[in-house]
């Protein structure tokens, strides 16, 4: 048996992260570069290692999960399997898939509520999509989280009033202007904002790609859209690049999620500081404020839910205003 992991611990086994590329090693020793991107590396390793069909514990299951499946997800669902996986591991990894009861998935949930409901909620949901593809692949004929109650979650209720939202766009300069600004009218998630190309900018509209559910929409031109993205468009950008996406860094390049996500820490922690704003305010919270500053339908359509009782249940946060009897 080889040496227990002290890092990368979702990485299967002979894969190893070495300066920013992952490598498999063979039984003879031989290094094979796999690449640099996470999903690609595990379909280089599909292809390299030889597996057997079997599987005999669940970090065998863990493993075969998340290089066939997770890497075809959402690039921020596949990091957070990534993240859940490791914490799966760690309880389970050494029993075989037959040995997990109801009873050992609810141990597993109190220890892990203790920190955070949500999560181990998460983490649950993550555990059962992989018993849906073990009785796929043989390992089981049952899943053993069906019928195993989550914890209650509730919603975030925090709508951004229009003075926050205005107060945070003035002190936060140009580019928080301009991102909020596009946000609040289109409603996009961080991820597809960024990803957006000026090319993406067509004659009907903003042809913008939806990553969570793999769908493309065309966000049609107004007015206010116009100039939010005219907006865009005059944020400095590098003499000699005139940048292929809508939003970029002084270098041309795209911002990664995790990188504006710092900028905006930094803006809204100075503004709190300097009493700008009472309380903190997320990007995701502008995103229900795109769904709760419209009516229900138009709401749905802009925020791309398929069920509007989502967009009912978690992006509805504005007091509704009812009429009298008479």
């Amino acid at each position: 048996m080889g040496r227990r992991r002290k890092s990368h611990k979702h990485l299967p086994q002979r894969v190893y992260l070495r300066s920013g590329s992952y490598y498999f090693v063979d039984y003879l020793g031989k290094w094979h570069n796999l690449g640099r991107n996470y999903a690609t590396a595990m379909a280089a390793y599909g292809q390299i290692a030889d597996h057997d069909s079997a599987v005999t514990n669940m970090e065998d299951l863990i493993d075969r999960y998340l290089r066939e499946i997770a890497p075809k997800k959402a690039e921020s669902t596949f990091k957070d399997n990534i993240k859940q996986a490791k914490y799966l591991r760690a309880a389970f990894g050494k029993l075989r898939p037959v040995q997990i009861k109801a009873q050992g998935i609810y141990a597993y949930l109190d220890a892990r509520g203790k920190r955070s409901r949500v999560q181990a909620n998460r983490e649950l949901a993550l555990l059962s999509h992989i018993f849906k593809y073990a009785i796929r692949w043989g390992a089981v004929d049952r899943n053993p989280c069906i019928g195993v109650e989550r914890f209650k979650e509730t919603p975030r209720d925090c709508y951004v009033e229009d003075w926050e939202y205005l107060a945070f766009r003035e002190f936060g300069g140009p580019l928080i202007a301009a991102y909020i600004d596009f946000k609040l009218l289109t409603g996009l998630r961080k991820g597809d904002v960024l990803c957006l190309k000026i090319e993406h900018l067509k004659e009907d509209g903003i042809h913008a790609h939806i990553s969570k559910t793999n769908k493309d929409i065309i966000i049609a031109w107004s007015d206010a859209l116009r100039e939010a993205v005219t907006a865009i468009r005059s944020l400095p950008r590098p003499s000699r690049v005139t940048g292929l996406y809508l939003f970029c860094t002084r270098h041309g390049k795209p911002y990664a999620v995790s990188g504006f996500s710092s900028i905006w820490q930094r803006r809204m922690k100075a503004a709190l500081e300097a009493g700008v704003l009472k309380e903190r305010f997320t990007d995701h919270d502008l995103r229900a404020k795109s769904g709760s500053d419209t009516d229900l339908d138009h709401a749905a359509s802009l925020l791309t839910h398929l069920d509007a009782r989502t967009t009912q249940r978690h992006y509805r946060r504005k007091t509704p205003v009812v009429r009298p009897l008479k």
